[in-house]
């Protein structure tokens, strides 16, 4: 099992509490390989997650990125970083022989083992990914989009070898740079350009973003994640106690 995650500093807590939630409730810690993509994140931080991680028998894998690549692009969401952007890269990123990865945000946490998850067939497929749902005020433009759903990026189950071969990283940076006008998620926004026909539709307990929990009532979500504004660690939100127990049983402290 390969997963991916990347971050900066200001994201490094929350996504220990996120690979501490996701590692205590996996059964089976054989074979899995953590990807770190590294945005600048200090020594300190990378100390503590490379103890999070060990707490498990594993080591975390810090991969460097080239940052320049993405200084041109928009940041339309303050609160979203700019480091949302190298997930595009993955396939470039890890080594040509790794055919599949699971690419998770940091905002998570994990209440379940995601062995089903990961064991889900997408060779037919680029991604798969839960839908969240074309917003009614953003229809004009997504369009394109209409009756094929929008998916949340948050958690891309990607299928790195079709990625490859039909060059997805090099079609979503170009749409990017040339549409700036009708982008407002970002990286999100292009992917589900790009890949609108081509991916594999989840159940949304495999991503329960803060958008379904106003739509759909999941009484056992296995993955929660925590989008929008409100987040569990500085404002009230309705699974912060969930929050706060992974933080609690992880190595950081509850200290900002």
């Amino acid at each position: 099992m390969y997963i991916v995650t990347a971050t900066n500093d200001n994201y490094a807590k929350h996504l220990g509490v996120m690979l501490h939630s996701l590692l205590e409730n996996l059964k089976n810690k054989n074979n899995i390989n953590i990807f770190i993509i590294d945005g600048n994140i200090s020594n300190e931080n990378k100390l503590k997650l490379e103890k999070v991680v060990g707490k498990f028998g594993l080591q975390a894998k810090f991969i460097s990125i080239d940052t320049n690549l993405f200084n041109s692009f928009e940041r339309k969401i303050k609160y979203i970083s700019k480091e949302t952007y190298y997930r595009i890269m993955i396939p470039d990123l890890l080594s040509s022989d790794i055919t599949k990865a699971l690419y998770l945000d940091c905002d998570m946490i994990i209440q379940e083992d995601i062995s089903k998850l990961w064991n889900i067939d997408i060779n037919d497929y680029f991604l798969a990914a839960v839908d969240e749902g074309i917003k009614k005020r953003r229809r004009k433009s997504l369009s394109k989009l209409e009756g094929f759903g929008y998916f949340n990026a948050g958690l891309l189950l990607i299928n790195l070898q079709k990625w490859r071969e039909n060059n997805i990283s090099t079609k979503v940076i170009r749409f990017i740079e040339n549409n700036h006008e009708i982008i407002k998620f970002m990286d999100q926004d292009a992917l589900n350009f790009i890949l609108y026909d081509k991916w594999l539709k989840l159940n949304p307990k495999w991503n329960y973003t803060s958008s379904h929990q106003k739509r759909i009532k999941i009484d056992d979500p296995v993955i929660i994640h925590f989008t929008g504004r409100k987040k569990p660690w500085k404002s009230e939100h309705p699974y912060k106690q969930e929050y706060l127990k992974y933080l609690t049983s992880s190595l950081w402290n509850q200290e900002n």
